[in-house]
């Protein structure tokens, strides 16, 4: 049988240098999760040694580097991140958004991948007229062609999976691989370009197109492949992932199973491996979730008696389009920043879909019993069914079957550190808020926490209006200095009611934004501070406040995280949750105040650790 216009011993003849290359690739693959796990093995010894340091009373601020090695992993650490943070181009229209470019760790990556498959793409096959090969000058690129591109396709389907090797030895979690699982996809299209390309140039020459492909049914089973990875790859662009996240997800998996089997069919017999490949990643994913699903939701590893299956919960519709999903009886642990994926067979039977856990993993019934806490914001979709049933649900006083899947997510371990500055953006605080309960819970290093929460309206404080109390309740008597800044960007929507506001027993209201000035000092009733054009508002900490409002514009970077980080005694974590726009000046930010302070670099100034999530997928 002919295949490109030659015979399969001919396609054999680059059989063996193909192979070797794309067992390359995977050593490569292999050697960078190494490095990786390697990193979060030293991450994981320093934070040890940090606590333990603590515990014993042996340093004030074991987050400083104290010997000559951890003084050069700090520096190199240091450099890494102010290399990989900034994120300098945001585009912020609502189709231009979409075109955005990562942050440029994440464009170095891409590089140095491009890097690796231009090398096996191309080298020593470009043949000149000398060579004995030159007659297979089109054969020879179109299979080197093939081979990298069927052998990225099992990377493109082990990123996809929820359980996977690289999560379990990173610590990265699954959804902060999926930007690396797109732009493989879109790496593979390209070589398919060449893959086809060069074979379809050689029968143009021969003039046998035609004949072709009548002659080898499995051209056809090819280009069917490269239309339906064109189509996964335009579908998956985030527009239309943001109309309907339903819709794509259903198409998706679909392409995902078609496309293996026109390639199983295209590639010959020593190649589908890499099919197989895929089926195994996603055979042990699957049967990882469901396994993991049916144990979770028929309570069989639980200690609570037989019951039915699922749990009991109850929905609640709050200002500004936010809808609280409490569920109750919740038989098992998270960690604080997790999240779940949830099913409501009463709204919408066949889907699933994720939501951040909003309060954290605790319980006071030797049972083990909890109340999870999820609050959804309404947009379309399953969240609008949500809240639709949330006006019905509080005439009657329904309870909804609730299907939990997880939970899901690696939340950055913020217990090493010094300081701890938490900024989230309107539904952000679903994931900080958690985060800095966790922080005042548990036993760590950290001895500053500085948290804002920018929201538009006074009625979105109502979201943790009693979170804010209580953590502000709390901290008077926590051995961490805790200042929580509430940031009301519409300040005329505080004229109808202040009923969502915190009380004045443990709130400061100022009426400046962190970035306003003054000629003149602001009267805040009954504990009154002065603020002037050179006091800003972030750098005003009264004894006996921890909870300030501010009214205003929106923050920016520099007021809310320069001033805690310039304080700190030690290393400083900063976690973000916002749209990307700020995800990109705080990323952007940290980095330059980094180069700026010199850190680790002589000047005596610490480290800056930038976590960030960003809404949506």
């Amino acid at each position: 049988m002919n295949m490109g216009g030659m015979s399969m011993s001919m396609g054999g003849m680059f059989t063996p240098t193909n192979t070797a290359i794309a067992h390359t690739f995977w050593y490569i693959v292999a050697a960078f999760v190494a490095l990786l796990t390697g990193i979060r093995f030293i991450s994981w010894l320093q934070s040890r040694s940090r606590r333990k340091s603590t515990s014993e009373g042996r340093q004030n601020v074991p987050s400083r580097p104290t010997n000559s090695f951890a003084q050069s992993y700090a520096t190199a650490t240091a450099v890494c991140r102010e290399l990989a943070y900034p994120q300098p181009l945001v585009f912020t229209g609502r189709f231009s958004k979409y075109f955005t470019p990562p942050p440029v760790g994440r464009c170095l990556v891409l590089a140095v991948y491009w890097i690796v498959i231009l090398t096996m793409l191309w080298s020593n096959t470009i043949l000149t007229k000398g060579s004995f090969e030159y007659v297979y000058k089109w054969e020879k690129v179109g299979f080197r062609a093939a081979w990298v591109s069927v052998t990225q396709i099992p990377f493109i389907y082990l990123l996809s999976c929820k359980f996977n090797p690289i999560s379990i030895l990173t610590g990265i979690s699954y959804e902060r691989l999926n930007w690396l699982h797109r732009w493989t996809a879109r790496t593979v299209f390209l070589t398919l370009i060449v893959h086809w390309t060069f074979f379809f140039q050689e029968w143009v020459e021969a003039d046998f197109v035609k004949l072709q492909l009548k002659m080898m049914p499995m051209v056809k089973y090819g280009f069917g492949a490269w239309g339906v990875i064109t189509w996964m790859v335009l579908s998956s662009f985030g527009y239309f992932r943001a109309v309907s996240y339903e819709i794509f997800v259903a198409q998706h998996v679909v392409a995902a199973a078609v496309l293996l089997w026109l390639v199983f069919i295209h590639i010959p017999d020593y190649a589908r491996y890499n099919v197989w490949m895929c089926v195994g990643f996603l055979a042990f994913d699957w049967g990882c979730r469901i396994v993991h699903g049916f144990l979770r939701n028929t309570h069989l590893m639980s200690q609570l008696a037989v019951r039915m299956p699922g749990y009991t919960a109850t929905v609640q519709n709050l200002s500004g389009d936010m809808v609280r999903l409490t569920i109750n009886d919740v038989d098992f642990q998270w960690k604080a920043g997790q999240h779940v994926y949830t099913s409501i067979p009463s709204l919408r039977p066949f889907e699933l879909h994720p939501f951040t856990i909003s309060n954290v993993s605790n319980s006071d019934d030797s049972s083990g019993q909890r109340e999870m806490t999820l609050l959804i914001k309404a947009h379309h979709g399953f969240s609008r069914s949500l809240q639709k049933a949330a006006d019905k649900d509080s005439q009657t006083g329904r309870q909804r079957r609730v299907f939990l899947n997880g939970p899901w997510g690696m939340p950055p371990d913020l217990l090493h550190y010094h300081t701890v500055v938490l900024i989230a953006c309107a539904s952000g605080a679903t994931f900080i808020m958690p985060l800095l309960q966790d922080l005042l819970a548990k036993q760590g290093c950290v001895q500053r926490v500085h948290l804002h929460w920018i929201v538009r309206s006074k009625g979105n404080i109502d979201w943790f209006r009693d979170e804010l109390s209580t953590t502000a309740a709390a901290s008077r008597t926590a051995s961490i200095q805790v200042r929580l800044h509430v940031h009301i960007t519409q300040p005329d929507s505080l004229n109808s009611s202040s009923d969502a506001l915190p009380s004045k027993d443990d709130a400061t209201f100022v009426s400046r934004s962190l970035n306003s000035s003054s000629d003149s000092p602001v009267s805040t009733g009954p504990s009154s501070i002065n603020i002037d054009e050179k006091t800003p508002a972030a750098h005003v900490e009264p004894d006996s406040r921890v909870l300030h409002t501010h009214l205003g514009s929106r923050p920016s970077a520099d007021s809310m995280i320069r001033p805690p980080v310039e304080a700190a005694l030690g290393e400083t974590a900063v976690v973000t949750c916002g749209g990307a726009e700020f995800t990109a000046q705080a990323r952007t930010f940290v980095a330059k105040l980094s180069d700026e302070r010199a850190v680790h670099k002589g000047t005596g100034a610490q480290g800056i650790y930038l976590f960030t999530e960003t809404y949506g997928w």
